[in-house]
């Protein structure tokens, strides 16, 4: 057994008092929530206990979101908006509803659209946390090693909120310091360069503070490893997304240092997600769950088949595999029953096994909507609420070596370094190696496939397609068409079903999101992203 990190009874009072102003300040500040309690934070913070759980406060904010909702952020939401976009996954849901909306690319889909709203919110909200932790902590009494490494783990988890709101919806307000009362700030939006700049500095400090491991008890920090990683990312990122090409030389000198810190391909891969090898040498960083109420996961009542409802009282079902990306593994490729479940036991001891040929989800022995279900962070043993077990695996070192070539085809072409990077995974996955002597832009669309097997529904979905846009835009088109023209189940079930027979086409206005319009309602300095015209920013 080892322990994970869990905010503590001096955690939580900092979450609910101190840091409870850490979301919208004022009406025109979105960035922040309103204010419930001013309890001083300079007199919150005395000593290394208080340190300790205010950065554990702020580690929490991924899944136990204040105020947000705590479906707005990595429980729910957040998961929605990156991997409904993909060829890879498809709610089973009508064309028009809120969740398919961002699936296939509607045309209703406005800046409205709640869960823009809420992920913005609770993004601040973390971020807001971290920026207590960074201005308090440097001014305590303690010893200066730990104090430098907790202001570097706030440093990390600020430039992940970060990082994810960029590939979100590009250049955001850097709110860089803690809203502390009602008199909040109204920030314009930074540039894409000053966004990505701000994360590479933080992580860039974060990783000079931050150990290259932690004891069992403190298991589950952030690493210099994991900002390595982040700075690693983000570098390919504002590369492949914005343009910002003399990065990709940035991205592959930090890749390459990654590679030298001991981490190794886990030759289980379905093992890193099931919550039974979460100390694997491949596993760089993950948000932490136990199944205690308030520190657990929150994606298996919306992951399980709808035969489930032993497990919750309201059984979901809004992620199953697009048939066409299923049918599409190598035979032999272990990633595939690695990430989808195709059967398996209910409480009642009865066994469920999945088929396209049963369509109808009142029948027993039906298995789903239509499609297999994802088995990453499904807990079937948790209890009702949410409080699952399996840590959602955000850093990993197959995503390292995938991401390397990928930088180093962007520098040098499809050489062999570019090709060892991938033909590592494809080893681990029993599949044969990349087909040799393919053209710059063939060995980048053969990774985007690539990490679409690989790095399936751990987040990464929308930001990898941004990076390749017209290829994976194109294989989204592809599905659609298909789906026009088969109007019979349980094929049209299985991928994402067009909003109208028109509807066959991806705007480019979708490389990014809207910016939220309650954001812009109460920041009257933001601007609207190209295309996404609403009335309400400006």
């Amino acid at each position: 057994m080892y322990t994970r990190i869990k905010i503590s009874t001096a955690a939580k009072a900092v979450a609910t008092a101190v840091l409870a102003v850490s979301a919208v300040a004022c009406k025109d500040d979105f960035l922040t929530e309103k204010p419930v309690d001013f309890v001083s934070p300079v007199n919150f913070y005395q000593n290394a206990g208080d340190a300790i759980a205010a950065v554990n406060a702020a580690y929490a904010t991924f899944v136990t979101v204040p105020d947000a909702g705590n479906d707005s952020y990595v429980g729910r939401n957040f998961v929605m908006l990156t991997e409904y976009p993909t060829e890879v996954t498809t709610s089973r849901l009508s064309a028009s509803n809120e969740r398919s909306m961002i699936g296939n690319f509607h045309p209703q889909f406005t800046s409205t659209h709640p869960y823009l709203e809420g992920v913005w919110q609770a993004a601040y909200s973390g971020i807001n946390r971290a920026n207590s932790v960074i201005d308090h902590v440097p001014a305590i009494t303690m010893d200066e090693t730990r104090k430098a490494q907790i202001v570097g783990e706030a440093k990390f988890l600020r430039a992940l909120h970060y990082y994810w709101l960029a590939g979100l919806f590009g250049g955001v307000p850097l709110k860089l310091t803690e809203t502390v009362g009602i008199d909040g700030d109204v920030l314009a939006r930074a540039t894409v360069a000053e966004t990505y700049a701000q994360i590479a500095k933080d992580l860039t400090e974060a990783a000079a503070a931050l150990p290259a491991s932690w004891p069992a008890s403190d298991f589950g920090r952030a690493t210099k490893g994991a900002a390595l990683t982040l700075l690693g990312k983000a570098y390919l990122q504002s590369a492949g997304q914005f343009g910002i090409t003399a990065n990709y030389q940035k991205a592959l000198d930090t890749f390459k240092q990654v590679q030298t810190m001991g981490y190794t391909l886990d030759p289980n891969y379905a093992s890193l997600f099931d919550g039974s090898n979460e100390r694997s040498s491949e596993i760089i960083w993950s948000i932490q769950n136990v199944r205690v109420s308030g520190y657990g996961g929150r994606l298996t009542q919306w992951f399980v088949p709808v035969t489930t409802p032993a497990l919750y009282s309201s059984v979901q079902n809004q992620f199953q595999a697009e048939r066409p990306f299923y049918d599409s593994y190598n035979a032999a490729d272990i990633r595939k029953a690695g990430t989808w479940m195709t059967s398996f036991t209910k409480p009642n001891g009865q066994t469920v096994t999945w088929s396209y040929a049963t369509t109808n989800i009142t029948t027993a022995a039906n298995y789903g909507s239509t499609g297999p279900t994802p088995r990453k962070y499904v807990d079937l043993g948790a209890p009702s609420g949410g409080a699952e077990a399996p840590d959602y695996v955000v850093l990993r070192y197959a995503d390292v070596l995938l991401s390397a070539a990928e930088a180093a085809n962007e520098v040098s072409g499809p050489n062999a370094e570019a090709y060892g990077y991938v033909n590592q995974v494809r080893a681990r996955a029993k599949v044969p190696n990349l087909t040799a002597g393919l053209s710059k832009q063939a060995f980048k669309d053969s990774l985007y496939v690539e990490r679409r097997y690989e790095l399936a529904l751990e987040f990464h979905g929308v930001f990898d397609m941004r990076r390749d846009w017209a290829f994976a835009k194109g294989r989204v088109e592809a599905n659609l068409r298909q789906a026009s023209t088969l109007n019979k189940s349980p094929f049209t079930s299985s991928v994402e079903k067009p909003a109208t027979s028109t509807s066959l086409t991806v705007d480019d206005k979708w490389q990014l999101y809207p910016i939220p319009a309650r954001a812009c309602e109460l920041n009257s300095a933001l601007t609207q992203n190209p295309g996404w015209a609403d009335g309400i920013c400006k």
